[in-house]
C-alpha cells in the first residue's frame, strides 16, 4: 500500500514539473515570436521633424520581456538620434502600434 502512495506522490510531482515546463516553453515561444516580428529596420515619419527616419525596435528586449511578463515597445536605434543628441520621446512608436493589425500584434503593447 505504501508503494501506491509513493507512486501517486511521484506522479503528482511529475505532473507539476511537466506543467511548469510546458508553461515555460509556451512563454519562450511567445518571446521568440515577438523577437522575430519586431527585428529589423523600419522606415517611419518622425513626428517632430516630419521627415523620414530609419528605426529599429529593441526586439531582443521585447523577446525577453515577453518571456518574463508584458513587453514594452521602445526603440534601440534611430537615424535621427545623432542629429538630436539624445532626448527623443519616441513618439514614432505610435506608427508601429497603428499598423499592429497588419503584423498580427495585440493592441495591448505599451510604449515608454
Amino acid at each position: 500500500m505504501e508503494w501506491l502512495v509513493a507512486a501517486c506522490e511521484l506522479a503528482a510531482v511529475v505532473a507539476v514539473v511537466l506543467l511548469g515546463a510546458m508553461l515555460l516553453a509556451y512563454r519562450v515561444v511567445h518571446g521568440l515570436r515577438n523577437y522575430f516580428r519586431f527585428r529589423g529596420t523600419r522606415l517611419l515619419t518622425c513626428p517632430e521633424t516630419h521627415t523620414a527616419a530609419a528605426v529599429q525596435v529593441a526586439a531582443g528586449s521585447m523577446g525577453l520581456q515577453s518571456i518574463l511578463g508584458e513587453p514594452r515597445l521602445r526603440l534601440s536605434k534611430c537615424s535621427r538620434w545623432p542629429m538630436r543628441g539624445g532626448g527623443c520621446a519616441q513618439d514614432c512608436l505610435s506608427q508601429i502600434e497603428s499598423h499592429s493589425s497588419e503584423l498580427g500584434i495585440s493592441q495591448a503593447w505599451k510604449t515608454i
